[in-house]
Protein backbone atom coordinates (compact mmCIF):
# COMPACT_ATOMS: atom_id res chain seq x y z
CA UNK A 1 0.00 0.00 0.00
CA UNK A 2 2.88 2.36 -0.52
CA UNK A 3 1.55 3.75 -3.32
CA UNK A 4 -1.77 5.10 -1.50
CA UNK A 5 -1.14 8.56 -1.63
CA UNK A 6 -2.55 10.82 1.51
CA UNK A 7 -5.09 13.49 1.63
CA UNK A 8 -5.18 17.26 2.02
CA UNK A 9 -6.50 16.95 5.68
CA UNK A 10 -3.51 14.23 6.42
CA UNK A 11 -0.82 16.66 4.72
CA UNK A 12 -2.06 19.24 6.87
CA UNK A 13 -1.90 17.28 9.97
CA UNK A 14 1.28 16.18 9.59
CA UNK A 15 2.34 19.89 8.91
CA UNK A 16 1.46 21.14 11.82
CA UNK A 17 3.56 19.22 14.23
CA UNK A 18 6.65 18.78 11.77
CA UNK A 19 6.49 21.77 9.85
CA UNK A 20 6.10 22.53 6.20
CA UNK A 21 7.39 19.92 4.24
CA UNK A 22 11.20 21.17 2.49
CA UNK A 23 12.83 17.96 1.40
CA UNK A 24 12.19 16.09 -1.69
CA UNK A 25 8.69 14.76 -0.60
CA UNK A 26 7.61 18.33 0.17
CA UNK A 27 3.40 18.32 -0.50
CA UNK A 28 3.65 14.63 -1.16
CA UNK A 29 5.40 14.81 -4.06
CA UNK A 30 8.84 13.66 -4.67
CA UNK A 31 10.33 17.12 -5.99
CA UNK A 32 14.30 15.60 -6.03
CA UNK A 33 14.39 14.73 -9.88
CA UNK A 34 13.01 17.80 -10.72
CA UNK A 35 15.15 20.06 -8.31
CA UNK A 36 18.79 19.25 -6.83
CA UNK A 37 17.90 21.91 -4.07
CA UNK A 38 15.55 19.27 -2.35
CA UNK A 39 17.09 16.22 -0.32
CA UNK A 40 15.39 13.04 0.34
CA UNK A 41 15.31 12.55 4.62
CA UNK A 42 18.83 12.89 5.31
CA UNK A 43 20.06 13.56 9.16
CA UNK A 44 17.77 16.09 9.84
CA UNK A 45 14.55 14.28 8.98
CA UNK A 46 16.16 11.64 11.19
CA UNK A 47 16.78 13.73 14.39
CA UNK A 48 12.71 14.38 13.80
CA UNK A 49 12.19 10.35 14.66
CA UNK A 50 11.13 11.56 18.30
CA UNK A 51 7.98 13.46 16.83
CA UNK A 52 6.34 10.11 15.57
CA UNK A 53 4.03 9.90 18.48
CA UNK A 54 2.95 13.52 18.40
CA UNK A 55 2.28 13.04 14.44
CA UNK A 56 0.30 9.82 14.90
CA UNK A 57 -2.27 11.69 17.61
CA UNK A 58 -2.41 14.81 15.06
CA UNK A 59 -3.66 12.16 12.21
CA UNK A 60 -5.70 10.13 14.78
CA UNK A 61 -7.17 13.87 16.04
CA UNK A 62 -7.80 14.98 12.23
CA UNK A 63 -8.97 12.20 10.79
CA UNK A 64 -10.62 9.94 12.84
CA UNK A 65 -7.78 6.96 12.09
CA UNK A 66 -4.43 6.50 10.43
CA UNK A 67 -4.97 5.34 7.36
CA UNK A 68 -2.28 3.98 4.77
CA UNK A 69 -1.50 7.24 3.17
CA UNK A 70 -1.44 9.33 6.23
CA UNK A 71 1.05 7.05 7.58
CA UNK A 72 3.05 6.68 3.93
CA UNK A 73 3.20 10.88 4.03
CA UNK A 74 4.34 10.34 7.56
CA UNK A 75 6.98 8.05 6.84
CA UNK A 76 8.21 9.74 3.66
CA UNK A 77 8.80 13.22 5.98
CA UNK A 78 10.91 11.48 8.66
CA UNK A 79 12.13 9.16 6.38
CA UNK A 80 10.54 6.08 8.66
CA UNK A 81 10.16 2.67 7.44
CA UNK A 82 6.37 1.92 7.08
CA UNK A 83 6.56 -0.94 8.35
CA UNK A 84 8.68 -0.05 11.85
CA UNK A 85 6.19 3.26 11.95
CA UNK A 86 3.03 0.93 11.13
CA UNK A 87 4.06 -1.30 13.93
CA UNK A 88 3.91 2.00 16.30
CA UNK A 89 0.81 3.31 15.42
CA UNK A 90 -0.35 -0.67 16.14
CA UNK A 91 1.25 -0.86 20.01
CA UNK A 92 -0.98 1.88 21.29
CA UNK A 93 -4.51 1.84 22.26
CA UNK A 94 -6.02 4.46 21.80
CA UNK A 95 -4.86 4.99 18.11
CA UNK A 96 -7.06 3.33 15.01
CA UNK A 97 -4.93 2.12 11.56
CA UNK A 98 -8.81 1.00 10.60
CA UNK A 99 -11.74 3.07 9.50
CA UNK A 100 -13.49 4.77 12.18
CA UNK A 101 -16.59 6.81 13.15
CA UNK A 102 -15.63 10.54 13.07
CA UNK A 103 -17.18 10.49 16.64
CA UNK A 104 -16.34 7.74 19.48
CA UNK A 105 -16.77 6.77 23.16
CA UNK A 106 -14.54 5.28 25.03
CA UNK A 107 -16.61 3.51 28.00
CA UNK A 108 -14.51 2.55 31.11
CA UNK A 109 -15.28 -1.12 31.81
CA UNK A 110 -12.42 -1.48 34.69
CA UNK A 111 -12.66 -2.33 38.06
CA UNK A 112 -14.10 1.14 39.80
CA UNK A 113 -16.44 1.77 36.54
CA UNK A 114 -18.09 -2.11 36.60
CA UNK A 115 -18.61 -1.19 40.51
CA UNK A 116 -20.28 2.08 39.54
CA UNK A 117 -22.48 0.31 36.92
CA UNK A 118 -20.34 0.57 34.14
CA UNK A 119 -22.00 -2.65 32.28
CA UNK A 120 -25.98 -1.31 32.50
CA UNK A 121 -24.33 2.01 30.99
CA UNK A 122 -22.77 0.56 27.92
CA UNK A 123 -26.24 -1.82 27.65
CA UNK A 124 -27.97 1.38 27.69
CA UNK A 125 -25.79 3.56 25.20
CA UNK A 126 -25.94 0.37 22.67
CA UNK A 127 -29.49 0.40 22.66
CA UNK A 128 -29.31 4.14 22.18
CA UNK A 129 -27.52 4.20 19.39
CA UNK A 130 -28.65 1.13 17.75
CA UNK A 131 -27.11 -1.41 15.49
CA UNK A 132 -26.06 0.95 12.46
CA UNK A 133 -24.05 2.88 15.24
CA UNK A 134 -22.58 0.23 16.74
CA UNK A 135 -18.78 1.25 15.89
CA UNK A 136 -19.21 4.82 17.82
CA UNK A 137 -19.15 2.93 21.37
CA UNK A 138 -15.48 1.53 22.19
CA UNK A 139 -14.45 -0.89 25.63
CA UNK A 140 -11.94 0.86 27.76
CA UNK A 141 -9.22 0.04 30.15
CA UNK A 142 -9.36 2.58 33.15
CA UNK A 143 -9.80 6.12 32.31
CA UNK A 144 -8.05 7.04 35.98
CA UNK A 145 -11.65 8.99 36.40
CA UNK A 146 -11.89 6.32 39.37
CA UNK A 147 -13.51 8.64 41.99
CA UNK A 148 -16.33 9.60 39.29
CA UNK A 149 -17.01 6.52 38.10
CA UNK A 150 -18.55 5.47 35.87
CA UNK A 151 -16.01 7.17 33.42
CA UNK A 152 -16.24 7.51 29.95
CA UNK A 153 -13.78 9.65 26.68
CA UNK A 154 -15.30 11.05 24.10
CA UNK A 155 -13.28 11.71 21.20
CA UNK A 156 -14.45 13.56 17.69
CA UNK A 157 -12.11 14.12 14.94
CA UNK A 158 -11.80 17.16 12.54
CA UNK A 159 -10.26 20.33 12.43
CA UNK A 160 -12.09 21.57 15.54
CA UNK A 161 -12.36 18.40 16.81
CA UNK A 162 -11.42 17.66 20.63
CA UNK A 163 -12.00 15.29 23.99
CA UNK A 164 -13.77 14.91 26.43
CA UNK A 165 -13.79 12.82 29.46
CA UNK A 166 -17.08 12.62 31.66
CA UNK A 167 -17.05 11.58 35.37
CA UNK A 168 -20.70 10.08 36.75
CA UNK A 169 -21.22 8.95 33.25
CA UNK A 170 -24.80 8.39 32.87
CA UNK A 171 -27.59 7.96 29.86
CA UNK A 172 -28.59 11.54 30.48
CA UNK A 173 -25.23 13.09 30.25
CA UNK A 174 -24.52 11.12 27.44
CA UNK A 175 -27.59 12.42 25.52
CA UNK A 176 -25.49 15.22 23.49
CA UNK A 177 -23.45 12.37 22.03
CA UNK A 178 -26.10 9.72 21.19
CA UNK A 179 -28.20 12.53 19.45
CA UNK A 180 -25.45 13.89 17.95
CA UNK A 181 -25.38 17.33 19.36
CA UNK A 182 -22.57 19.48 21.43
CA UNK A 183 -20.96 17.90 24.50
CA UNK A 184 -21.41 19.48 27.51
CA UNK A 185 -18.95 18.24 30.61
CA UNK A 186 -21.23 16.43 33.36
CA UNK A 187 -21.07 18.66 36.53
CA UNK A 188 -18.56 16.68 39.29
CA UNK A 189 -20.39 14.30 41.59
CA UNK A 190 -17.37 14.09 44.11
CA UNK A 191 -14.42 15.93 45.56
CA UNK A 192 -11.32 14.66 44.27
CA UNK A 193 -9.73 15.43 47.50
CA UNK A 194 -11.96 15.31 50.18
CA UNK A 195 -9.61 16.30 53.19
CA UNK A 196 -9.65 19.72 51.60
CA UNK A 197 -13.16 20.22 52.62
CA UNK A 198 -11.94 20.83 56.71
CA UNK A 199 -9.57 23.64 57.25
CA UNK A 200 -8.03 22.06 59.80
CA UNK A 201 -7.31 19.48 57.89
CA UNK A 202 -5.83 21.29 55.42
CA UNK A 203 -3.60 23.00 57.24
CA UNK A 204 -1.96 19.35 58.01
CA UNK A 205 -1.36 18.54 54.37
CA UNK A 206 1.62 18.85 52.51
CA UNK A 207 1.16 17.64 49.23
CA UNK A 208 -2.49 18.27 48.08
CA UNK A 209 -2.71 21.75 50.51
CA UNK A 210 -3.45 23.74 47.20
CA UNK A 211 -5.77 21.54 45.89
CA UNK A 212 -9.04 23.42 45.47
CA UNK A 213 -7.54 26.70 46.67
CA UNK A 214 -5.66 27.62 43.76
CA UNK A 215 -7.09 28.50 40.42
CA UNK A 216 -4.56 26.02 38.09
CA UNK A 217 -5.21 28.69 35.66
CA UNK A 218 -3.19 31.32 37.28
CA UNK A 219 0.15 31.95 37.86
CA UNK A 220 -0.28 34.64 40.31
CA UNK A 221 -2.35 32.28 42.41
CA UNK A 222 -0.15 29.75 42.64
CA UNK A 223 2.63 32.05 43.72
CA UNK A 224 0.18 33.75 46.40
CA UNK A 225 -0.17 30.28 47.86
CA UNK A 226 3.65 29.49 48.47
CA UNK A 227 4.53 28.79 44.40
CA UNK A 228 7.57 29.46 42.91
CA UNK A 229 8.64 29.63 46.59
CA UNK A 230 11.32 26.50 46.20
CA UNK A 231 12.98 27.53 43.04
CA UNK A 232 14.76 30.76 44.49
CA UNK A 233 15.58 28.16 47.19
CA UNK A 234 17.14 25.39 44.93
CA UNK A 235 19.40 28.61 43.42
CA UNK A 236 20.59 29.74 46.37
CA UNK A 237 21.37 26.22 47.67
CA UNK A 238 23.35 25.09 44.23
CA UNK A 239 22.88 21.87 42.93
CA UNK A 240 25.08 19.65 45.38
CA UNK A 241 22.55 21.78 48.57
CA UNK A 242 20.01 20.91 46.91
CA UNK A 243 21.12 17.10 46.41
CA UNK A 244 21.77 16.74 49.92
CA UNK A 245 18.27 17.90 51.12
CA UNK A 246 16.50 15.26 49.26
CA UNK A 247 19.19 13.04 51.15
CA UNK A 248 18.80 14.40 54.61
CA UNK A 249 14.61 13.76 53.71
CA UNK A 250 15.61 9.91 52.54
CA UNK A 251 12.76 10.61 50.07
CA UNK A 252 12.29 7.63 48.39
CA UNK A 253 10.34 7.57 44.72
CA UNK A 254 7.13 6.90 44.64
CA UNK A 255 6.63 5.53 41.29
CA UNK A 256 7.01 1.51 43.06
CA UNK A 257 10.42 1.17 42.93
CA UNK A 258 11.21 3.63 46.25
CA UNK A 259 14.32 3.79 45.36
CA UNK A 260 16.63 6.71 47.03
CA UNK A 261 15.57 10.05 45.28
CA UNK A 262 18.62 11.88 46.26
CA UNK A 263 21.05 9.01 45.14
CA UNK A 264 19.44 8.96 41.60
CA UNK A 265 19.68 12.63 41.16
CA UNK A 266 23.03 12.89 41.84
CA UNK A 267 24.26 10.16 40.13
CA UNK A 268 22.49 12.24 36.59
CA UNK A 269 24.37 15.05 38.10
CA UNK A 270 27.77 13.54 38.04
CA UNK A 271 27.88 12.49 34.47
CA UNK A 272 30.26 13.98 31.90
CA UNK A 273 28.32 13.44 29.14
CA UNK A 274 25.55 15.78 27.64
CA UNK A 275 22.94 16.82 27.11
CA UNK A 276 21.11 15.69 30.52
CA UNK A 277 17.58 14.94 30.69
CA UNK A 278 14.95 14.95 33.76
CA UNK A 279 11.55 13.21 32.65
CA UNK A 280 8.31 13.46 35.10
CA UNK A 281 6.36 10.31 34.21
CA UNK A 282 2.67 11.02 34.75
CA UNK A 283 1.56 7.77 32.60
CA UNK A 284 0.16 6.67 35.70
CA UNK A 285 -2.13 3.61 33.95
CA UNK A 286 -2.66 1.47 37.25
CA UNK A 287 -6.93 1.07 37.79
CA UNK A 288 -7.90 2.78 40.87
CA UNK A 289 -4.66 5.10 40.81
CA UNK A 290 -5.54 8.72 39.76
CA UNK A 291 -3.78 11.01 42.97
CA UNK A 292 -1.37 12.07 40.24
CA UNK A 293 -3.78 13.44 37.58
CA UNK A 294 -5.60 15.44 40.72
CA UNK A 295 -2.39 17.08 41.29
CA UNK A 296 -2.10 18.14 37.53
CA UNK A 297 -5.33 19.41 37.00
CA UNK A 298 -5.78 21.37 40.24
CA UNK A 299 -1.83 22.62 41.01
CA UNK A 300 -0.61 22.28 37.54
CA UNK A 301 2.66 24.74 38.81
CA UNK A 302 4.02 23.30 41.36
CA UNK A 303 4.66 20.12 39.12
CA UNK A 304 6.54 22.53 36.24
CA UNK A 305 8.41 24.52 39.42
CA UNK A 306 9.47 21.00 40.63
CA UNK A 307 9.99 19.54 37.18
CA UNK A 308 12.71 22.73 37.10
CA UNK A 309 14.52 22.68 40.39
CA UNK A 310 15.08 18.62 38.95
CA UNK A 311 16.75 20.27 35.81
CA UNK A 312 18.90 22.42 37.65
CA UNK A 313 19.84 19.60 40.21
CA UNK A 314 20.70 17.28 37.81
CA UNK A 315 22.55 19.60 35.36
CA UNK A 316 19.50 18.99 32.98
CA UNK A 317 19.04 21.22 29.99
CA UNK A 318 15.57 19.92 29.52
CA UNK A 319 13.02 18.50 31.13
CA UNK A 320 9.38 15.86 29.39
CA UNK A 321 6.49 15.49 30.96
CA UNK A 322 4.99 12.33 29.60
CA UNK A 323 1.08 12.51 30.57
CA UNK A 324 -1.07 9.39 29.53
CA UNK A 325 -3.23 10.28 26.38
CA UNK A 326 -6.77 9.55 28.87
CA UNK A 327 -5.91 12.68 30.65
CA UNK A 328 -6.99 15.10 28.54
CA UNK A 329 -8.08 18.24 30.87
CA UNK A 330 -4.76 17.73 32.49
CA UNK A 331 -3.17 18.20 29.38
CA UNK A 332 -4.86 21.36 28.69
CA UNK A 333 -4.20 22.27 32.07
CA UNK A 334 -0.17 21.54 31.72
CA UNK A 335 0.33 23.12 28.71
CA UNK A 336 -1.28 26.48 29.23
CA UNK A 337 0.78 26.65 33.00
CA UNK A 338 4.29 25.76 31.20
CA UNK A 339 3.34 28.72 28.59
CA UNK A 340 2.43 31.14 31.33
CA UNK A 341 5.69 29.51 32.94
CA UNK A 342 7.69 30.64 29.72
CA UNK A 343 5.67 34.13 29.51
CA UNK A 344 7.11 34.79 33.21
CA UNK A 345 10.83 33.89 32.70
CA UNK A 346 10.31 30.66 35.00
CA UNK A 347 11.34 28.29 31.96
CA UNK A 348 13.59 29.24 28.85
CA UNK A 349 17.65 29.68 28.11
CA UNK A 350 17.71 32.17 31.81
CA UNK A 351 15.50 30.66 34.01
CA UNK A 352 14.66 33.69 36.45
CA UNK A 353 17.41 35.32 35.33
CA UNK A 354 19.76 32.75 37.68
CA UNK A 355 21.77 31.72 34.67
CA UNK A 356 21.02 28.30 33.78
CA UNK A 357 18.68 27.10 30.85
CA UNK A 358 15.55 24.85 30.99
CA UNK A 359 13.09 23.66 28.84
CA UNK A 360 9.66 21.53 29.46
CA UNK A 361 7.99 19.83 26.64
CA UNK A 362 5.08 18.03 27.01
CA UNK A 363 4.79 14.02 25.68
CA UNK A 364 1.07 12.91 25.15
CA UNK A 365 1.01 8.48 25.59
CA UNK A 366 -1.95 7.02 23.37
CA UNK A 367 -3.29 4.32 25.97
CA UNK A 368 -0.10 1.68 26.76
CA UNK A 369 -0.09 0.37 30.35
CA UNK A 370 3.11 -0.65 30.15
CA UNK A 371 4.45 3.02 29.27
CA UNK A 372 4.50 3.87 33.04
CA UNK A 373 8.06 1.17 33.06
CA UNK A 374 10.49 4.37 32.88
CA UNK A 375 12.39 2.27 29.91
CA UNK A 376 9.26 1.81 27.63
CA UNK A 377 8.40 5.43 28.29
CA UNK A 378 12.02 6.62 26.66
CA UNK A 379 11.60 4.35 23.99
CA UNK A 380 8.36 5.96 23.26
CA UNK A 381 9.17 9.55 23.52
CA UNK A 382 11.46 8.76 20.72
CA UNK A 383 9.07 6.98 18.25
CA UNK A 384 9.54 3.75 18.78
CA UNK A 385 7.15 0.90 20.18
CA UNK A 386 6.72 1.33 23.59
CA UNK A 387 8.71 -1.51 24.76
CA UNK A 388 11.22 -1.89 28.37
CA UNK A 389 14.93 -2.33 27.44
CA UNK A 390 17.03 -4.36 29.22
CA UNK A 391 18.87 -2.92 32.25
CA UNK A 392 22.11 -2.64 32.97
CA UNK A 393 22.88 0.29 31.24
CA UNK A 394 20.35 2.30 33.63
CA UNK A 395 19.06 5.68 32.78
CA UNK A 396 20.98 7.82 35.01
CA UNK A 397 23.59 6.72 32.61
CA UNK A 398 21.89 5.68 28.93
CA UNK A 399 18.19 6.97 28.85
CA UNK A 400 16.43 9.01 26.78
CA UNK A 401 18.34 9.55 23.57
CA UNK A 402 20.99 7.45 25.19
CA UNK A 403 21.87 10.12 27.48
CA UNK A 404 21.84 10.10 31.40
CA UNK A 405 18.38 10.83 32.07
CA UNK A 406 16.45 11.15 35.60
CA UNK A 407 13.06 10.19 36.12
CA UNK A 408 10.71 10.68 38.88
CA UNK A 409 6.57 10.17 38.95
CA UNK A 410 4.01 13.64 39.62
CA UNK A 411 4.15 12.84 43.44
CA UNK A 412 7.62 12.33 43.93
CA UNK A 413 8.71 15.44 42.61
CA UNK A 414 5.86 17.81 44.09
CA UNK A 415 7.64 16.04 47.40
CA UNK A 416 10.54 18.16 46.81
CA UNK A 417 8.69 21.21 46.97
CA UNK A 418 8.19 20.79 50.78
CA UNK A 419 11.92 19.77 51.14
CA UNK A 420 13.11 22.85 50.14
CA UNK A 421 10.45 24.19 52.22
CA UNK A 422 10.38 22.95 55.78
CA UNK A 423 14.32 21.50 55.18
CA UNK A 424 15.31 18.13 54.00
CA UNK A 425 15.98 16.47 58.10
CA UNK A 426 12.33 18.58 59.21
CA UNK A 427 10.67 16.65 56.27
CA UNK A 428 12.27 13.13 57.59
CA UNK A 429 10.68 13.82 60.94
CA UNK A 430 7.43 12.78 59.78
CA UNK A 431 6.71 9.61 58.93
CA UNK A 432 8.72 6.70 59.72
CA UNK A 433 12.43 6.03 59.34
CA UNK A 434 12.24 3.49 56.66
CA UNK A 435 9.33 5.71 55.24
CA UNK A 436 9.43 9.74 55.53
CA UNK A 437 7.15 12.22 54.41
CA UNK A 438 3.76 11.98 53.68
CA UNK A 439 2.37 9.58 50.84
CA UNK A 440 -1.36 10.26 48.81
CA UNK A 441 -3.95 7.03 48.60
CA UNK A 442 -6.44 6.33 45.98
CA UNK A 443 -10.00 5.67 47.31
CA UNK A 444 -12.75 4.33 44.84
CA UNK A 445 -15.01 1.66 44.32
CA UNK A 446 -17.81 1.32 46.83
CA UNK A 447 -16.68 3.84 49.59
CA UNK A 448 -18.76 6.75 50.94
CA UNK A 449 -15.85 9.21 50.29
CA UNK A 450 -13.72 8.52 47.39
CA UNK A 451 -10.90 10.30 46.28
CA UNK A 452 -7.24 10.97 47.16
CA UNK A 453 -6.10 11.50 50.61
CA UNK A 454 -2.77 12.61 52.42
CA UNK A 455 -1.55 10.30 54.53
Amino acid sequence: MLEVEPSDEERSAVDGVLGPAESGWAGGQDRSAEDHRFARGGHAAREQRHLLLPALHALQSRVGWISEGGLNYLCARLTVPPAEAYGVATFYAMFSTEPRPKSVLHVCDDLACRLAGAEDLIAGIESALGPERSGELLRSPCLGMCERAPAVLMQSAGEHGGEVVLGDASLEALAPFVNGGPWAEAASGSEAAPQTRDPAAREGLRLIRRVGRVNPASLEDYRAHGGYDALPRAVELRPEGVIGELRAAKLLGRGGAAFPTGVKWEAVAQQAIRPHYFVCNADESEPGTFKDRVLMENDPFSVIEALTIAGLATGSEKGFIYIRGEYPHATTTLERAIASAYDAGLLGTDVMGAGFAFDIELRRGAGAYICGEETALFNSIEGKRGEPRNKPPFPVTHGLFGKPTGINNVETLVNVLEILRVGGSAYAEVGTAESTGTRLFCLSGRVQVPGVYEV
